[in-house]
Protein backbone atom coordinates (compact mmCIF):
# COMPACT_ATOMS: atom_id res chain seq x y z
CA UNK A 1 0.00 0.00 0.00
CA UNK A 2 1.52 3.33 -0.68
CA UNK A 3 1.46 6.27 1.35
CA UNK A 4 -1.47 8.60 1.63
CA UNK A 5 -0.91 12.26 0.28
CA UNK A 6 0.53 14.92 2.85
CA UNK A 7 -0.10 18.91 2.87
CA UNK A 8 3.15 20.48 3.35
CA UNK A 9 2.08 24.00 2.94
CA UNK A 10 -0.84 26.11 1.80
CA UNK A 11 -1.38 30.07 0.62
CA UNK A 12 -4.86 31.72 -0.86
CA UNK A 13 -4.37 33.56 -4.29
CA UNK A 14 -6.44 34.62 -6.57
CA UNK A 15 -6.25 35.32 -10.41
CA UNK A 16 -7.78 38.31 -12.59
CA UNK A 17 -5.74 36.88 -15.62
CA UNK A 18 -8.72 37.10 -18.33
CA UNK A 19 -6.19 35.62 -20.96
CA UNK A 20 -5.03 32.74 -19.79
CA UNK A 21 -4.44 29.47 -22.16
CA UNK A 22 -6.12 27.07 -19.58
CA UNK A 23 -9.63 27.85 -18.63
CA UNK A 24 -12.84 26.63 -17.20
CA UNK A 25 -15.98 26.16 -19.52
CA UNK A 26 -19.88 25.50 -18.54
CA UNK A 27 -22.04 23.77 -21.30
CA UNK A 28 -25.99 23.74 -20.77
CA UNK A 29 -27.99 20.43 -20.18
CA UNK A 30 -32.10 19.77 -20.31
CA UNK A 31 -33.36 22.81 -18.17
CA UNK A 32 -30.08 24.04 -16.32
CA UNK A 33 -28.11 26.75 -18.17
CA UNK A 34 -24.29 25.78 -16.61
CA UNK A 35 -24.61 21.47 -15.99
CA UNK A 36 -21.43 20.02 -18.28
CA UNK A 37 -18.14 21.51 -17.42
CA UNK A 38 -15.18 20.80 -18.89
CA UNK A 39 -11.63 22.18 -18.88
CA UNK A 40 -10.11 24.00 -21.74
CA UNK A 41 -6.45 25.16 -23.34
CA UNK A 42 -6.48 27.61 -25.52
CA UNK A 43 -10.03 27.67 -26.19
CA UNK A 44 -10.25 23.83 -27.04
CA UNK A 45 -11.65 21.31 -24.63
CA UNK A 46 -8.97 19.38 -22.69
CA UNK A 47 -11.45 17.41 -20.51
CA UNK A 48 -14.77 16.87 -19.58
CA UNK A 49 -15.24 17.49 -15.76
CA UNK A 50 -18.84 15.93 -15.03
CA UNK A 51 -21.96 17.67 -14.64
CA UNK A 52 -22.91 20.09 -11.60
CA UNK A 53 -25.43 17.07 -9.70
CA UNK A 54 -24.06 16.19 -6.57
CA UNK A 55 -25.52 12.23 -6.87
CA UNK A 56 -24.37 11.96 -10.33
CA UNK A 57 -21.32 9.77 -10.36
CA UNK A 58 -18.22 11.64 -10.49
CA UNK A 59 -16.10 11.51 -13.95
CA UNK A 60 -13.57 13.17 -16.18
CA UNK A 61 -12.63 12.23 -19.75
CA UNK A 62 -9.95 13.06 -21.73
CA UNK A 63 -10.84 15.69 -24.79
CA UNK A 64 -9.03 16.49 -27.78
CA UNK A 65 -7.51 19.85 -26.44
CA UNK A 66 -5.61 17.65 -23.77
CA UNK A 67 -2.04 17.83 -26.14
CA UNK A 68 0.42 20.03 -24.41
CA UNK A 69 2.03 20.99 -20.84
CA UNK A 70 1.07 24.32 -19.77
CA UNK A 71 3.88 25.85 -17.15
CA UNK A 72 5.42 29.48 -16.47
CA UNK A 73 8.98 29.14 -18.02
CA UNK A 74 10.71 30.83 -15.19
CA UNK A 75 9.76 28.23 -12.50
CA UNK A 76 10.88 25.44 -14.64
CA UNK A 77 14.06 25.00 -12.56
CA UNK A 78 12.59 25.50 -9.56
CA UNK A 79 10.62 22.50 -9.99
CA UNK A 80 13.02 20.40 -11.44
CA UNK A 81 15.04 20.78 -8.35
CA UNK A 82 11.41 20.57 -6.21
CA UNK A 83 9.95 23.13 -3.67
CA UNK A 84 10.82 23.20 -0.04
CA UNK A 85 7.46 25.54 0.37
CA UNK A 86 5.61 28.38 -1.14
CA UNK A 87 6.61 31.76 -1.32
CA UNK A 88 4.90 34.80 -2.72
CA UNK A 89 6.60 34.78 -5.68
CA UNK A 90 6.00 31.16 -7.10
CA UNK A 91 2.42 31.63 -5.92
CA UNK A 92 1.89 35.03 -7.70
CA UNK A 93 3.93 33.80 -10.99
CA UNK A 94 1.58 30.64 -11.44
CA UNK A 95 -1.86 32.45 -10.73
CA UNK A 96 -0.79 34.95 -13.08
CA UNK A 97 -1.28 32.26 -15.60
CA UNK A 98 -4.64 30.98 -14.36
CA UNK A 99 -8.10 31.96 -15.33
CA UNK A 100 -9.96 33.56 -12.92
CA UNK A 101 -10.72 32.90 -9.77
CA UNK A 102 -9.79 32.28 -6.09
CA UNK A 103 -7.10 29.91 -5.82
CA UNK A 104 -5.53 27.79 -2.43
CA UNK A 105 -2.25 26.94 -3.56
CA UNK A 106 -1.70 23.43 -1.60
CA UNK A 107 2.00 21.68 -1.71
CA UNK A 108 2.03 17.79 -1.29
CA UNK A 109 3.73 15.34 -1.14
CA UNK A 110 2.98 11.71 -2.48
CA UNK A 111 4.07 8.59 -4.43
CA UNK A 112 1.87 8.50 -7.27
CA UNK A 113 0.65 5.04 -8.79
CA UNK A 114 -0.27 5.01 -12.23
CA UNK A 115 -3.86 3.05 -13.29
CA UNK A 116 -4.37 1.68 -16.67
CA UNK A 117 -8.22 2.61 -17.34
CA UNK A 118 -10.27 -1.02 -16.60
CA UNK A 119 -7.41 -2.38 -14.90
CA UNK A 120 -6.81 -3.44 -11.18
CA UNK A 121 -6.71 -0.07 -9.27
CA UNK A 122 -9.42 1.68 -11.43
CA UNK A 123 -11.24 3.90 -9.32
CA UNK A 124 -14.21 3.62 -12.27
CA UNK A 125 -14.45 -0.24 -12.68
CA UNK A 126 -13.86 -0.68 -9.00
CA UNK A 127 -14.85 1.89 -6.30
CA UNK A 128 -17.17 3.92 -8.47
CA UNK A 129 -19.22 0.83 -9.69
CA UNK A 130 -19.46 -0.85 -6.46
CA UNK A 131 -21.26 2.39 -4.86
CA UNK A 132 -23.24 3.42 -7.77
CA UNK A 133 -23.75 0.20 -9.96
CA UNK A 134 -23.01 0.02 -13.52
CA UNK A 135 -24.77 2.68 -15.70
CA UNK A 136 -28.19 2.10 -16.79
CA UNK A 137 -27.69 3.75 -20.48
CA UNK A 138 -24.10 2.91 -21.30
CA UNK A 139 -24.03 -0.82 -19.35
CA UNK A 140 -20.39 -0.39 -18.62
CA UNK A 141 -18.51 1.60 -16.36
CA UNK A 142 -17.07 5.21 -17.12
CA UNK A 143 -14.25 5.41 -19.26
CA UNK A 144 -11.60 8.08 -18.90
CA UNK A 145 -10.01 7.57 -22.68
CA UNK A 146 -6.59 8.22 -20.35
CA UNK A 147 -4.35 6.90 -17.92
CA UNK A 148 -3.87 8.75 -14.43
CA UNK A 149 -2.59 8.72 -10.96
CA UNK A 150 -3.96 7.92 -7.53
CA UNK A 151 -2.84 8.12 -4.04
CA UNK A 152 -4.30 5.88 -1.13
CA UNK A 153 -7.93 6.56 -0.45
CA UNK A 154 -8.03 8.92 2.92
CA UNK A 155 -11.53 7.76 4.98
CA UNK A 156 -12.91 10.99 6.71
CA UNK A 157 -15.68 10.35 9.04
CA UNK A 158 -19.72 9.65 9.02
CA UNK A 159 -19.21 7.59 5.60
CA UNK A 160 -16.89 10.08 3.56
CA UNK A 161 -13.57 9.22 1.60
CA UNK A 162 -11.30 11.37 0.30
CA UNK A 163 -10.51 10.23 -3.24
CA UNK A 164 -7.51 12.01 -4.91
CA UNK A 165 -6.56 11.68 -8.75
CA UNK A 166 -3.27 13.16 -10.67
CA UNK A 167 -4.66 13.58 -14.50
CA UNK A 168 -2.38 14.21 -16.99
CA UNK A 169 -2.60 16.51 -20.19
CA UNK A 170 -1.07 13.72 -22.63
CA UNK A 171 -0.46 10.21 -21.70
CA UNK A 172 3.31 8.38 -21.19
CA UNK A 173 3.63 7.75 -25.06
CA UNK A 174 3.93 11.24 -25.57
CA UNK A 175 7.39 11.05 -22.75
CA UNK A 176 11.05 11.65 -23.89
CA UNK A 177 12.38 8.09 -22.73
CA UNK A 178 15.54 10.23 -21.53
CA UNK A 179 13.46 12.48 -19.43
CA UNK A 180 11.98 9.61 -17.38
CA UNK A 181 15.26 7.75 -16.65
CA UNK A 182 17.32 11.18 -15.96
CA UNK A 183 14.19 11.81 -12.86
CA UNK A 184 14.77 8.21 -12.06
CA UNK A 185 17.91 8.49 -11.55
CA UNK A 186 17.50 12.14 -9.90
CA UNK A 187 14.80 10.27 -7.48
CA UNK A 188 17.64 7.87 -6.51
CA UNK A 189 19.86 9.91 -5.36
CA UNK A 190 16.72 11.62 -2.91
CA UNK A 191 16.02 14.91 -5.28
CA UNK A 192 12.00 15.41 -4.94
CA UNK A 193 11.29 17.64 -7.48
CA UNK A 194 7.60 19.46 -8.02
CA UNK A 195 4.78 18.94 -10.59
CA UNK A 196 2.55 21.96 -10.85
CA UNK A 197 -1.61 21.11 -11.23
CA UNK A 198 -4.72 23.02 -11.23
CA UNK A 199 -7.38 21.15 -9.15
CA UNK A 200 -10.98 21.27 -8.26
CA UNK A 201 -12.95 19.33 -5.74
CA UNK A 202 -16.60 17.13 -6.30
CA UNK A 203 -18.51 16.17 -3.60
CA UNK A 204 -20.87 12.95 -4.86
CA UNK A 205 -23.18 10.80 -3.14
CA UNK A 206 -25.96 8.20 -4.95
CA UNK A 207 -29.25 9.67 -3.77
CA UNK A 208 -29.53 5.64 -3.25
CA UNK A 209 -27.22 2.65 -3.29
CA UNK A 210 -27.55 -1.70 -2.15
CA UNK A 211 -26.21 -2.99 0.95
CA UNK A 212 -23.94 -1.73 3.87
CA UNK A 213 -21.01 0.61 2.62
CA UNK A 214 -18.52 2.05 4.53
CA UNK A 215 -17.96 5.46 2.33
CA UNK A 216 -20.84 6.47 0.49
CA UNK A 217 -19.74 10.00 -0.17
CA UNK A 218 -17.01 10.08 -1.94
CA UNK A 219 -15.02 13.33 -2.50
CA UNK A 220 -12.92 13.23 -5.69
CA UNK A 221 -10.05 15.88 -5.53
CA UNK A 222 -8.31 16.03 -9.30
CA UNK A 223 -5.42 17.42 -10.08
CA UNK A 224 -5.03 18.51 -13.88
CA UNK A 225 -1.14 18.26 -14.41
CA UNK A 226 0.26 21.57 -16.38
CA UNK A 227 3.75 20.61 -15.98
CA UNK A 228 5.51 17.92 -14.81
CA UNK A 229 4.56 14.86 -16.37
CA UNK A 230 7.77 13.12 -16.50
CA UNK A 231 8.71 13.58 -13.41
CA UNK A 232 5.43 11.67 -12.15
CA UNK A 233 5.70 8.59 -14.38
CA UNK A 234 9.26 8.83 -13.30
CA UNK A 235 7.82 8.77 -9.40
CA UNK A 236 5.26 6.09 -10.46
CA UNK A 237 7.80 3.53 -11.61
CA UNK A 238 10.42 3.96 -9.48
CA UNK A 239 8.04 4.03 -6.16
CA UNK A 240 9.47 7.45 -5.32
CA UNK A 241 7.73 10.96 -2.98
CA UNK A 242 7.09 13.87 -5.68
CA UNK A 243 5.83 16.89 -4.40
CA UNK A 244 2.82 18.61 -6.59
CA UNK A 245 1.90 22.56 -6.37
CA UNK A 246 -1.79 22.37 -7.05
CA UNK A 247 -3.85 25.29 -7.68
CA UNK A 248 -8.11 24.25 -5.87
CA UNK A 249 -10.35 26.57 -7.65
CA UNK A 250 -12.58 27.19 -4.74
CA UNK A 251 -15.90 27.50 -6.90
CA UNK A 252 -15.17 25.28 -9.92
CA UNK A 253 -16.21 21.96 -8.31
CA UNK A 254 -19.45 20.84 -6.98
CA UNK A 255 -18.48 21.80 -3.62
CA UNK A 256 -18.85 24.17 -0.91
CA UNK A 257 -16.39 26.37 0.51
CA UNK A 258 -16.35 24.42 3.71
CA UNK A 259 -16.11 21.23 2.00
CA UNK A 260 -12.87 22.82 -0.08
CA UNK A 261 -11.34 23.56 3.52
CA UNK A 262 -12.22 20.17 5.23
CA UNK A 263 -11.11 18.49 2.15
CA UNK A 264 -7.18 20.34 2.26
CA UNK A 265 -7.66 19.48 6.14
CA UNK A 266 -7.74 15.98 5.62
CA UNK A 267 -4.59 16.05 3.36
CA UNK A 268 -2.83 17.49 6.55
CA UNK A 269 -0.25 14.44 8.10
CA UNK A 270 -1.76 12.82 11.04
Amino acid sequence: MLPMSSLLAIRQVSSTTSNSRIGFATESGGNWPEWERFITVDGKKAYHIGNICGTCQFVFERMEGANDKLSPKELSAQLKEGLAGIDDDTVLTVAAALPAAQYSAILIKCVPRLVIPSKQGDYFFEEQVALWGIDGFWGVPHYTKTEYYRSETIKLSNGRGLFEFIIPMFPSNYLHADAVTAYKASLSRGVVPTALAISVLDVKQPAVWQGEREITEHWCLSHYVLDGHHKLYAAAQAGKPITMLSFLAADKGVSTLEQVSKGIEALRPR
